[in-house]
């Protein structure tokens, strides 16, 4: 018996969806599974693995000449085959959305909340350091401020360090005051970070993937092909949630919050793909020396 009834569904809608962002998918990949398996693969490996997802070798070779383009990826060439790898900003940028993807959370919340001003942030930078605060989990709460609730120091020095701006924002601490209501706190953390939103975005991953699941939960085996494009769209659809996603409190949330059930389902899910999308991935596809080598340790640790 085959998983291939629950699993065509998936690639369909991914495959109907318009525009398809192929180059999301394609720094999915990159991230998910070549980051662990030598950090480098063939152009033509990467063509033949997402082809039967719709992106046909044309594509795959303008995307990835675009995110070449873009910073995101390198190249080495021999002879007439090239051989990518993530750039060092696009590993450092993929390396925030895996803490985020992979990491266990579960830190209690203490009322305390970052604020952080950019005054000094050239125009050229400030989207893309928009787009990495909101990996570390800010919101913009007004024109010109950014907050999120708890948060570490490093994370925000690294992020300074990486845009060399160390000078060129403010850092505040803030204490959610009693005189605030639990109802109108979460009122203002619904529409800042869209809680509505994101809750239809995780209930249409729970749609698409629990039948998966659970015929998986059954004892059947799906093919390392199947576990490979399984696991890749599994991660590509959370990720693309997780974007306008941030970490929140359960204080912050809503009851029965659809992202935690769908945390639940994923976890599941990757873990008994893990081992037959390795056999694929190793099996499979080729970098300058080769068949990719096995997976690193740290894949292993992933959702653990």
């Amino acid at each position: 018996m085959s998983i291939r009834k629950q699993l065509q569904p998936i690639i369909d809608a991914f495959r109907a969806r318009q525009p398809m962002r192929a180059k999301s998918l394609i720094i999915t990949f990159f991230g998910d599974v070549v980051s662990q398996h030598g950090k480098e693969i063939w152009l033509g490996s990467a063509a033949t693995a997402l082809q039967e997802l719709g992106i046909n070798d044309r594509l795959v070779r303008t995307s990835v000449f675009r995110l070449t383009k873009e910073g995101w990826l390198e190249v080495d060439r021999e002879g007439r085959r090239s051989f990518y790898r993530f750039s060092t900003y696009g590993s450092l940028e993929y390396q925030r959305a895996a803490q985020r993807i992979y990491s266990a959370s579960g830190e209690s919340w203490q009322g305390r909340w970052q604020l952080l001003i950019p005054t000094n942030v050239a125009e050229s930078q400030r989207e893309d350091l928009r787009r990495s605060l909101n990996w570390l989990g800010f919101r913009s709460i007004s024109p010109g401020t950014y907050a999120r609730p708890g948060g570490d120091l490093d994370s925000i020095r690294d992020l300074l360090d990486e845009f060399n701006i160390e000078t060129g924002v403010i850092l505040m601490d803030a204490e959610t005051s009693t005189l605030t209501t639990k109802k109108a706190l979460r009122e203002i953390v619904s529409e800042h970070w869209k809680l509505h939103k994101l809750a239809a975005d995780y209930s249409d991953l729970i749609r698409q993937f629990s039948p998966l699941e659970q015929v998986i939960a059954k004892g059947i085996t799906p093919s390392p092909q199947e576990a490979f494009q399984a696991r890749l769209l599994l991660i590509h659809e959370y990720r693309r949630i997780l974007l306008r996603d941030t970490p929140l409190p359960e204080d912050l949330l809503p009851n029965r919050w659809q992202g935690t059930v769908a945390r639940q389902i994923v976890t599941t899910l990757y873990e008994a793909l893990a081992a037959p999308s390795e056999a694929y991935v190793v099996g499979e596809l080729q970098n300058l020396q080769g068949k990719l080598p096995k997976a690193a340790a740290s894949f292993h640790q992933r959702f653990q």
